[in-house]
């Protein structure tokens, strides 16, 4: 009995202590929700791919909200883009969880889906490196805002709100790279805009992948509490980041997680 509470208080602290580096991540690059989460559950405490998704997800909208309200008092945030993304991402994020929900329930799909989620997030990781990578090459000390269409900016939220609801993937991976590149908004307005709205996408994903007994509370929990500790960290040390570093450190971060689904 002793050595179980003892693991238990080890595998507590495992949680707690990863929540802190996963909302240090977060909060200084907009990424290590679900791409930096779901990795880690699966790896290190086993999860199957949907739970990991669900509990993910939770864990994402807990932490986002403390890293959200940080980068809004902070004005690092573009509201007429993040209006637009959101008017397009919402009905798809409810729509596709729903779905995903209802094809794990039937046992004869729920591999195939698990397997399913694991390529698309693995083609999510790829792209979005690919498209920060670039944008890296192309950034110089100062990067200017331009106006985007509403089309785009709707149509993107589509994409992203899709990808979101089934995967639990795209706060960071997705939606930093559709402000900062595909709309023109400069990084740390990308990284403050993305937050918000996948603040608001990860809460209704959690909500729905929960009701469908797909989450695991207590990890969640746990997790979170220790994000609280590294995004106040994060929130001080992006104030006197180049651009250029924040690039870099999006893509060591996305390289990590892919590494270790990969590899698992």
């Amino acid at each position: 009995m002793e050595q179980i509470l003892v693991l238990l208080t080890i595998e507590s602290f495992m949680k707690i202590a990863l929540g802190a580096l996963i909302g240090l991540c977060l909060g200084l690059t907009g990424v290590g929700g679900g791409v930096l989460i779901i990795p880690i559950l699966q790896v290190i405490f086993g999860m199957q791919t949907i739970m990991a998704v669900g509990t993910a997800s939770i864990i994402s909208s807990i932490v986002k909200a403390n890293a959200g309200i940080s980068h809004i008092a902070a004005g690092n945030v573009d509201w007429k883009a993040l209006r637009w993304m959101l008017i397009g991402a919402i009905p798809a994020t409810l729509l596709t969880t729903e779905f995903i929900i209802h094809l794990y329930s039937i046992p004869s799909l729920s591999t195939a889906i698990n397997q399913t989620v694991e390529v698309v997030i693995v083609g999510i990781m790829l792209l979005s490196m690919y498209s920060i990578y670039n944008k890296y090459r192309r950034c110089t000390q100062q990067n200017a805002s331009r106006d985007h269409s509403n089309k785009v900016a709707l149509s993107a939220g589509v994409t992203c709100g899709t990808v979101i609801g089934s995967t639990g993937v795209g706060g960071g991976i997705m939606l930093l790279p559709a402000f900062n590149t595909l709309l023109g908004v400069g990084i740390k307005k990308s990284i403050g805009s993305s937050l918000v709205m996948a603040l608001i996408l990860s809460t209704l994903t959690a909500l729905n992948y929960s009701l469908g007994g797909q989450s695991d509370i207590t990890t969640a929990i746990l997790m979170s509490a220790g994000a609280f500790i590294g995004v106040p960290i994060a929130m001080k040390l992006i104030k006197g980041a180049k651009d250029q570093h924040i690039y870099i450190l999006t893509l060591a971060i996305l390289f990590l997680s892919l590494g270790m689904l990969l590899f698992r």
